[in-house]
């Protein structure tokens, strides 16, 4: 399905802000990294599910649903003091929530074979791809700043 190859791609920039941190204050970086390591667990743990975005095979997305469940819960573990990082925190259990719940919903259109449905689940992975892309272009900028 072209459709996790780009997403599991998208997921994949993660790792690249994790070299940028190193300009943030003591307690900025720290709670930065703390974001930044969850983040690269999701890719990590995507690009091994996926075999690195080769896999099409929908069922592949259950299981992509429960490590985006993972890294929703434990970003909500994180006790985080930046306001702004506060929110950045918040977008990302906001996406990794809605990005499990399409995928899920994407699993249950497929197998009912309801094409509609399955369509919607796919704009609404797409749409959390966007907003994944846009989280950690955001994130990168201000954890980078002084």
């Amino acid at each position: 399905m072209p459709f996790l190859k780009r997403y599991f791609i998208l997921l994949t920039i993660t790792a690249t802000i994790t070299g940028l941190t190193t300009s943030c204050a003591e307690g900025k970086i720290s709670q930065c990294n703390q974001i930044i390591r969850i983040a690269n667990n999701a890719v990590s743990e995507a690009n091994s599910i996926t075999n690195g975005g080769q896999t099409s095979d929908p069922k592949v997305a259950l299981k992509m649903a429960d490590t985006m469940q993972k890294a929703s819960q434990s970003m909500k573990s994180l006790k985080v003091k930046d306001e702004k990082l506060e929110d950045y925190q918040a977008g990302f259990i906001n996406m990794y929530s809605n990005s499990s719940k399409a995928m899920r919903n994407f699993v249950a259109a497929y197998d009912k074979k309801d094409r509609t449905a399955a369509e919607v689940a796919l704009a609404n992975v797409q749409q959390a791809a966007t907003q994944y892309q846009q989280l950690v272009d955001d994130l990168n900028s201000y954890c980078a700043s002084q």
